[in-house]
């Protein structure tokens, strides 16, 4: 049986014990909640490796709990799945910005999961937690998912933190974008790249404080650079 526990937060209670089920025969720990409100509590009092959480609850949605447990500090770094019968892009979007690692579409298969599930406990294992200064412009704070550009502070996703500072360690130079899905995803076999575009844009989005300004981070042959902005 892993050490890792896994917070389930669903209030279809057959959904939830199929959940529980195959997780549990993965060898992991879990928690069941079945409203938002006591899916937090149980987050807040367990501090569990990874909470799986679906979108439509009563009390509190799914997205609600990313946004309250990416502000908490205690909680903030915990990755989180959100689960939902939606599979529109704007509802994934809307995920993502809550503060979402992942997002998947019901229904799934258990291999599926599974895959995700492990891609993300092992991104969260070999995340390192601390401050780096990559340029003049850019400060990013890995804790908090917050880059201060031109001394505006900028909340991120944890998948737009980690594509920016790796775009700012290499300013002006090219970077695939298979080293970037690699550094989302892992040796997750899905396709990303949707998700990937949406992240970019996104970023040069609040980069350019929602200006028509020209974009920070320039789409390139495979792959992505991070320049200047024009004067």
């Amino acid at each position: 049986m892993s050490l890792e526990v896994i917070e389930i937060v669903e209030d279809d209670q057959s959904q939830a014990r199929l959940l529980d089920q195959i997780l549990r025969q993965a060898s992991f720990r879990t928690n069941v909640a079945f409203d938002g409100p006591s899916g937090i509590q149980d987050v807040w009092r367990i501090k569990p490796s990874l909470v799986m959480v679906d979108d439509n609850l009563p009390g509190l949605t799914g997205r609600e709990m990313c946004t309250r447990l990416r502000q908490d500090p205690s909680t903030r770094n915990i990755p989180i799945i959100v689960l939902s019968g939606f599979s529109s892009e704007e509802r994934r979007a809307e995920a993502f910005d809550c503060g979402a690692d992942d997002y998947i579409a019901k229904p799934y298969t258990a291999t599926e999961l599974l895959a995700r599930v492990r891609a993300i406990l092992r991104r969260a294992r070999h995340t390192p937690a601390q401050e780096d200064d990559l340029a003049e412009d850019l400060e990013l704070v890995e804790t908090l998912y917050v880059a201060v550009y031109r001394e505006k502070k900028l909340t991120l996703s944890a998948q737009e933190w980690k594509s920016l500072r790796r775009l700012a360690s290499t300013p002006g130079m090219a970077v695939p974008r298979e080293e970037l899905n690699a550094l989302l995803w892992g040796d997750d076999p899905l396709l990303h790249h949707s998700e990937l575009d949406r992240c970019i844009e996104q970023l040069n989005h609040k980069l350019s404080d929602g200006s028509t300004a020209p974009a920070c981070i320039k789409v390139v042959s495979g792959g992505f650079r991070l320049t200047a902005p024009d004067s």
